[in-house]
């Protein structure tokens, strides 16, 4: 099996990954929150997401011990307790898409989302509480399997802006069976003629989003803790306690026009390098491993 690996660190790792995802979505999939084909109500979907984000470190630690040994797992566990940078980053990361999709909602609504947040400023402080949270529970651990094990081999064979597209494909084949679920992407059930549009958000719609997370992890000195608050900071800048509460005319979707935008910003900044170096630390165990096919 670590002969297998060491060829195919990305293939052993999504293998994991993907069957412990599948096995614990199946419960919601096959009960009356999914296809009904169990008689099963569940109180939601949080656990289960919670769980599979576990997994994909559990993953990401697995696959590191048989590729690379104690100094790979010595190196991804300094990377995910990397806390020890610059303060500004943690502000700059949880607050950079909601500040995006903020002024967004301002260009499109004018001052009335400045004047609603004036008048209720609870309103960030408990949508700031809320991503903390979620940065503990699921996205600190997402991203120590998409960003800690896939991106950090993907950049070096073929640079930060295929890997970050690629990244975002395999990322989001983990959460298909969540389309199909009640709670899943929704509050509520996809209708059947809205798929088309989850899948273009699952697959589509987040690149831009994770080339600019690629050049927060190479910014910040590899720093998984940072790349997690940005995560979190997704939930905020498009989640229903945001945008639909200061400018209930503005349509979410406008957010991801306004990534799109900062993406592209950064890309021209960065001139398509998005922070990374050839001679980064994890180069020096990428050369010794072939990606997967």
């Amino acid at each position: 099996m670590k002969s297998i690996a060491r060829r195919h660190p990305i293939g052993v790792f999504l293998t994991i990954a993907y069957g412990a995802s599948a096995a614990i979505f199946a419960i919601p999939l096959l009960s009356s929150a999914g296809l009904g084909i169990i008689d099963l109500e569940l109180p939601g979907m949080a656990p289960f997401i919670l769980l599979s984000a576990i997994s994909l470190a559990v993953a990401a630690f697995i696959t590191t011990a048989m590729v690379e040994g104690r100094a790979g797992v010595r190196d991804l566990r300094r990377r995910l307790l990397h806390f020890r940078v610059h303060i500004g980053w943690y502000a700059f990361a949880l607050l950079l898409l909601p500040a995006t999709a903020f002024a967004a909602a301002v260009v499109l609504a004018g001052l009335e989302p400045v004047s609603a947040l004036l008048a209720n400023p609870g309103t960030l402080a408990l949508v700031i509480v809320g991503a903390i949270v979620a940065f503990v529970l699921v996205n600190w651990w997402e991203e120590t399997g998409w960003t800690g094990f896939v991106l950090e081999r993907l950049q070096p064979r073929m640079g930060p802006i295929r890997a970050s597209i690629v990244t975002t494909w395999l990322q989001a084949i983990i959460h298909l069976p969540l389309v199909f679920v009640a709670g899943g992407v929704t509050d509520s059930r996809v209708p059947a003629e809205q798929i088309p549009f989850y899948l273009v958000a699952l697959f589509v719609l987040p690149i831009s989003v994770r080339l600019v997370l690629t050049w927060l992890y190479n910014s910040a000195d590899r720093s998984l803790p940072i790349v997690g608050l940005y995560h979190a900071g997704l939930g905020v800048a498009t989640g229903t306690g945001f945008l639909p509460v200061l400018a209930p005319d503005v349509n979410p979707a406008w957010a991801y026009a306004a990534f799109a935008v900062l993406a592209a910003a950064v890309l021209v900044a960065t001139r398509g390098r998005l922070g990374f170096q050839a001679t980064e630390p994890g180069v020096r165990i990428q050369g010794q491993v072939a990606m997967a096919s």
